[in-house]
């Protein structure tokens, strides 16, 4: 083996060994009332569910979220391709029902429920760039290296799924004639105790974003929390979309923090949108309400954002948005630059950071996971240019570094760090004992 081999080799190793799964602090609990719904003292759950449920530590739970996904998982109609092979689509809603049929099993596979929490899940790495990472770089690797950043950060975010009714986020965000009944769980009170499972789960997610849910007949479009969306039977509640699109911006800002800090650099974050193709999205506000919820989020974190210098939104439609126009200074008296500075225009996610002046900064490049599928998503059957999961993994090494099948040491439920706003991103002993005492 020459020098220049165990050099490699050496990295290499020294890149699987920094990865972190990171989840906000908040997101643990929907996942501890989950179970509690589910196989509460043995006696709601089914027996599929009490069999994988019944004393299940988060740990264990989250190492489930990981390793049960599929390999691809993706389009209206969820088209599926398994770890063991198997491919197929949709089917997934009987998952963990009495009319689940092989090979969509429990044991084997997500529910749609564990899906929903699945999506707070991001893991993220050091990474060697191949090439820029543009939508349709097809793994070429990039001959003239100046013109690339050679490694940096990624970290994979999964946006609101809306596409598929009465499942997952469309639960929360969407107000649908056939779905806000009394019947379905929906407009009862905080305070009013649950007499069955569908109430006891709407509990749940109430009681997660602070705020109550409405019946159909109960609520009129006003353009302000309440908009249109793209079918003309459905309300989309604005307020619970940005609460939900800050779990993974906080996730992204906390972890950027962490990052640059621990390098002794400033952060440039390459921000991709999630969501927010027309495959995707539920209305044509979507992309303006994401930006608007990342700056408030910016703005609410950014007494903790030390480290970052430049957040970079690529690929939006908008050319500006209200306050955020390519060059925005978000102006902060303690930042070391005075505040962070915003770019709203196209940038492929790895190149050189000298070209635009901003050498010396730590690249972070998020893009779009899914909580079902594994990093690269349609990357598995194939496909090269189809999604910003796709060409990450044409373009960098998330296919074997964020894969728990794979780099099993650092990609599991063990290896869970928390996300918060007091302390960082720590391992969750770290933050069990603190929370414990208080510290």
């Amino acid at each position: 083996m020459t020098t220049q081999t165990r050099a490699i080799i050496s990295q290499l190793f020294a890149i699987f060994n920094v990865v972190f799964v990171v989840v906000i602090a908040v997101c643990c609990t929907p996942r501890r009332q989950l179970l509690s719904i589910r196989v509460p003292s043995g006696q709601s759950g089914n027996n599929k569910e009490k069999e994988i449920y019944q004393n299940i530590s988060l740990t264990a739970f989250v190492q489930r979220l990981l390793t049960k996904r599929c390999a691809s998982f993706f389009g209206k109609n969820d088209k599926y391709l398994l770890v063991s092979g198997e491919r197929g689509c949709s089917s997934f809603m009987d998952v963990g029902t009495a009319h689940e049929k092989s090979p969509l099993l429990l044991k084997n596979v997500l529910s749609y429920d564990e899906i929903k929490l699945s999506a707070f899940l991001s893991v993220s790495s050091h990474s060697e760039f191949l090439n820029s990472g543009n939508r349709y770089n097809c793994r070429k690797i990039e001959k003239h290296k100046y013109a690339i950043e050679r490694e940096g950060v990624v970290i994979g975010l999964t946006g609101p799924r809306l596409t598929r009714p009465e499942i997952m986020d469309y639960q929360d965000i969407i107000i649908a004639k056939t779905q806000n009944t009394k019947e379905k769980g929906y407009g009862f009170g905080f305070d009013e105790h649950p007499d069955c499972r569908v109430k006891d789960y709407r509990q749940l997610w109430k009681r997660f974003y602070e705020e109550p849910d409405y019946l159909h007949a109960n609520v009129k479009i006003d353009n302000i929390r309440f908009g249109p969306s793209k079918n003309s039977e459905e309300i989309l509640d604005s307020l619970i979309m940005k609460k939900r699109y800050a779990i993974s911006f906080d996730t992204l800002l906390l972890e950027s923090e962490a990052r640059a800090k621990e390098a002794g650099k400033q952060a440039f974050v390459h921000v991709m949108g999630i969501g927010l193709s027309r495959l995707w999205k539920a209305t044509d506000q979507q992309e303006k309400i994401f930006l608007k919820a990342f700056i408030q989020r910016v703005q609410y974190l950014l007494p903790k954002l030390q480290h970052i210098d430049v957040l970079h939104f690529s690929m939006f439609h908008l050319g500006k948005w209200d306050e955020l126009t390519d060059g925005t200074v978000i102006e902060s008296p303690t930042h070391p630059s005075g505040g962070i500075k915003m770019f709203l225009s196209k940038r492929n996610p790895s190149e050189n950071l000298k070209t635009r002046g901003f050498g010396n900064r730590l690249l972070i490049v998020s893009y779009a996971s899914d909580g079902n599928a594994l990093p690269g998503n349609e990357f598995w059957m194939g496909c090269f240019n189809t999604s910003s999961n796709a060409s990450t993994a044409w373009s960098t090494l998330v296919t074997e570094i964020h894969n728990p099948h794979i780099n099993t040491e650092w990609v599991n439920g063990d290896n869970l760090h928390i996300a918060t706003e007091e302390y960082g991103v720590m391992h969750i002993s770290e933050y069990a004992k603190k929370k414990l005492l208080h510290v």
